[in-house]
């Protein structure tokens, strides 16, 4: 295991290696350098590139190899929970596109198409060698570890993300050929490239009457985390139901990143870590800092919501380092004698981020006390804003921006889900298709006339042109009927509720239960993502499913 783990961290180190050399020509080539910087023609280069680096990659991933959107990381961590470990080398073209997508600037990060590579030759690797799927697991998560390593300079940080992200949990046996992994691809990065982090900030400096700003600044990166893994789940949502060839969706975000780029923000353009670097090491107005930030958000949204492949570790970092400078720079002026340094606390929003979008407190942790080289002061503020921020995190049950996307396909598994039949079985497994459907300018007398009879609990209510209005059940008119006269004057459309909650056939059931019981329903509608109704699941179904779950 240490061999075939040292040989994935010689492969990932190798690929990183070539992958920012690529980057960095083609940064070179295109932009002169740090895109942020470029002059010549910007305006007119910084709108038309973005778009035209998603269109060229959407045509080859979607239109010429017939690929889909929704793989990499997650698709990774799903295969390790369910023990299904192939990962074939097809998934190994996004990240090999992406670089395209860096280099024209669209706003998305290396770590993640690298880690995908690693991952990918991890997989095969051991399938060659006729590995069982425990040893395969194993591999996977060293791909993934190299990655990190390698990418960002934080060979320790690299293998605790494999441990939190990848694996969900510290098991011995992985440790050793992990670690391995990680060392011999920071080697093989570190002795290409002279800075060995990607982001260099100032001297860390940190006074203990400064503890209580850590708080709130843990607090109000936990929010953004939150904000920033949704918002790219909006995006993501509307871009499906977008009716344009999946092919082109990528140049329409592109648009909007090539809009906020061409002459306002020119910092959200590309991964960003030099401009990020320049951004914290200079004095920023306070002004330049929110609308960057808010930027940088909406633009790593537009890119990878739009299906253009790339990882989102760099601008969770930009955006949190971001965060951070913004809330030193104020509490600087509101306490100029209490504040040592508003650039450190740059370097703890950035930690921050790191833990509430991946869920992986002691990566943060660890790739932040790199940034500080290693500086003890560093450790209290540190341990403070992750644990504060993973705190928020944990209103939202722990969710990442990985599981988020595991979560709305229906494939996120959580730690001991064995244990619950219902997690296993998705929503679109007892959905009901043929269900009643009844107009909803009956009467509450008519309707219960035409049901009465039947056997069915739930009915569909549509309107004159036959779309959905909601659901209706033998109960709401049992209610209705209270009063004999209100039968025959109230219609269906003052009884159904037409703010029901909607579920997606890839929920999974414990997620349907949740729904039923916020929203005291018998029955749900179930849609699809273009918002296609397919049908009515009940809160019987769900026993039902649950009980042949239990005898399995």
């Amino acid at each position: 295991m240490l061999v075939w783990g040292s040989l994935v961290g010689l492969f990932t180190g190798g690929v990183t290696v070539l992958y920012r050399l690529a980057v960095l020509k083609g940064n070179e080539t295109i932009w002169g350098g740090n895109p942020a910087d470029f002059l010549l023609g910007s305006i007119a280069i910084r709108f038309l590139l973005p778009p035209l680096g998603g269109l060229v990659v959407g045509f080859v991933l979607y239109k010429l190899l017939d690929h889909r959107p929704g793989h990499g990381i997650p698709s990774v961590i799903h295969s390790v929970q369910t023990n299904q470990v192939r990962v074939p080398w097809r998934m190994a073209a996004p990240s090999v596109a992406s670089v395209v997508v860096l280099t024209t600037g669209g706003s998305a990060g290396p770590e993640g198409p690298v880690a995908e590579i690693g991952s990918v030759f991890g997989s095969n690797m051991g399938s060659r060698i006729g590995a069982k799927q425990k040893t395969l697991r194993v591999l996977v998560g060293c791909g993934v570890a190299a990655a990190i390593a390698a990418v960002f300079g934080a060979p320790i940080g690299g293998v605790f993300f494999a441990l939190e992200v990848i694996f969900q949990g510290f098991e011995l046996t992985l440790f050793a050929p992990v670690v391995i992994s990680a060392v011999v691809a920071s080697l093989i990065t570190s002795a290409v490239f002279e800075v060995e982090t990607a982001v260099v900030f100032p001297e860390f400096v940190f006074r203990p009457i400064e503890l209580p700003a850590y708080v709130g600044l843990g607090l109000i990166v936990g929010l953004v985390a939150g904000f920033f893994i949704h918002w790219i789940e909006y995006a993501s949502r509307r871009f499906e139901r977008l009716e344009v060839p999946l092919w082109i969706k990528p140049a329409i975000g592109g648009i909007g990143v090539g809009a906020l780029g061409c002459y306002f923000l020119p910092e959200v353009i590309g991964e960003g870590y030099e401009s990020l670097n320049h951004l914290i090491n200079s004095e920023p107005l306070l002004w330049d800092l929110a609308f960057v930030l808010f930027g940088k958000i909406l633009a790593t949204g537009l890119t990878l919501g739009s299906g253009a492949p790339g990882g989102c570790f760099a601008p969770a970092i930009f955006i949190g380092a971001t965060l951070g400078a913004l809330y030193g720079g104020i509490l600087e002026r509101l306490s100029p004698d209490v504040v040592a340094s508003p650039s450190s606390y740059a370097t703890m929003g950035m930690a921050g981020m790191i833990a509430g979008t991946f869920n992986a407190p002691m990566t943060a942790i660890l790739v932040a006390l790199r940034v500080a080289d290693e500086n003890p002061d560093a450790l209290l503020p540190l341990m403070t804003t992750v644990a504060l921020a993973s705190f928020v995190m944990s209103r939202w049950e722990h969710v990442s921006v990985y599981t988020n996307i595991l979560k709305r396909h229906g494939q996120w598994f959580p730690v001991d889900f064995d244990k619950d039949p219902l997690l296993g079985i998705r929503v679109e497994e007892v959905v009901r298709a043929g269900v009643p459907r009844l107009s909803d300018s009956l009467s509450v007398d008519q309707a219960f006339e035409r049901i009465r009879e039947g056997e069915d609990a739930a009915f569909v209510v549509e309107g004159a042109k036959g779309e959905f209005r909601g659901v209706v059940t033998l109960q709401d008119l049992r209610l209705a009927l209270a009063d004999p006269f209100l039968g025959r004057l109230v219609n269906l459309e003052d009884v159904v509720d037409f703010s029901i909650p909607r579920l997606s056939p890839n929920t999974s059931l414990r997620e349907a239960v949740r729904e039923f019981a916020t929203s005291k329903r018998e029955a749900l509608p179930v849609f699809t993502a273009s918002g296609e109704f397919v049908g009515l699941i009940t809160r019987e179904e769900v026993l039902s499913a649950y009980r042949r779950g239990k005898e399995v």
